[in-house]
C-alpha cells in the first residue's frame, strides 16, 4: 500500500477550503508551514474530513505517527468510506503496533441487529394493526402484546448501546508518554503509552487527564499535550 496526499480532483476542492498556501508549503517541503496552515481552518471544521485527512498527511512528513494517526481516524468519524484515509491509517497503524478499537472504524448508525430486530417487529406490528381492522378477531390482538414488546425492548437496547458508545471518551496518544499515578509529574511512574495508543479517557483534573489503555486496561495520568480526543457522533 503506498501513501498519498488527496487525489487530483479532490485537492482543487480543498484549496478552496484549506488556505493556498497550506499545500504550496506542503509541494515545497515546508511540512510545519503547511501543518500550521492547514490546522488554522481544522479547528473551525472538525466536522470535514478533508481537514483532518490533510494534517494527517503532513504529521507523518514531520514524522509524528500517533498525530498522523489521530488526524486519519478523525477523518473516517465524518467519512468511513474515504479511502485515503484508510490506507494511511491501516499502514500507520501497522507501523506503531497498535490496534483501534473496532467501535472507532464503524458508523455510529450503522444498522446492527437489534435496529433490524426494531423494523421487523414494527412492520409486524403494523401489518396486525390493518389486519384486526378488517377481521376483529382475538387471537390477533394477542399476537400484537409479543411483538409490541419485542418492539419496545429491542427499541431501548439500541438507544442505550448507542448512547453508551457516544459516552465512551475515546483519545489516541499522538507521542510516548509516561503513566503516573496522579496528577503530577513528581509523581510515581506506573507504566507506559506508546505513540498512537488508542486509550479513553476516565477523569480529568486540570490539564492531565486519567486515561485506560484499550490494548492492556492499565489506568494512569498523563500530562499536558499527551493525548488528543476523538470526536465521535457525526458518521
Amino acid at each position: 500500500m503506498m501513501k498519498k496526499m488527496i487525489p487530483v480532483f479532490m485537492l482543487f476542492f480543498s484549496l478552496q477550503l484549506f488556505a493556498e498556501d497550506g499545500f504550496s508549503l506542503y509541494i515545497k517541503k515546508d511540512y510545519q508551514g503547511a501543518y500550521n496552515a492547514f490546522y488554522q481552518n481544522f479547528a473551525g471544521h472538525l466536522d470535514d474530513p478533508l481537514y483532518s485527512y490533510n494534517l494527517g498527511v503532513t504529521s507523518e512528513a514531520l514524522g509524528r505517527k500517533g498525530e498522523a494517526l489521530y488526524f486519519y481516524l478523525q477523518s473516517l468519524q465524518n467519512a468511513p468510506d474515504f479511502p485515503e484515509a484508510k490506507n494511511n491509517l491501516d499502514i500507520v497503524v501497522s507501523e506503531l503496533g497498535v490496534t483501534i478499537p473496532k467501535v472507532l472504524t464503524t458508523p455510529v448508525f450503522a444498522l446492527d441487529w437489534l435496529l433490524i430486530l426494531f423494523f421487523v417487529s414494527l412492520y409486524a406490528f403494523a401489518l396486525f394493526i390493518v389486519m384486526i381492522c378488517f377481521k376483529s378477531d382475538w387471537r390477533l390482538k394477542i399476537m400484537l402484546l409479543p411483538v409490541f414488546l419485542i418492539m419496545c425492548v429491542s427499541a431501548s437496547l439500541y438507544y442505550m448501546n448507542y448512547n453508551g458508545n457516544l459516552k465512551e471518551n475515546w483519545a489516541v496518544a499522538v507521542k510516548g508518554e509516561v503513566l503516573r499515578s496522579g496528577p503530577d509529574s513528581s509523581l510515581g511512574e506506573i507504566g507506559k503509552v506508546k505513540e498512537g495508543e488508542i486509550m479513553t479517557i476516565v477523569s480529568s483534573s486540570g490539564q492531565w487527564y486519567k486515561v485506560k489503555s484499550f490494548q492492556d486496561n492499565v489506568e494512569g495520568w498523563v500530562g499536558p499535550g499527551s493525548i488528543r480526543a476523538v470526536k465521535r457522533g457525526a458518521l
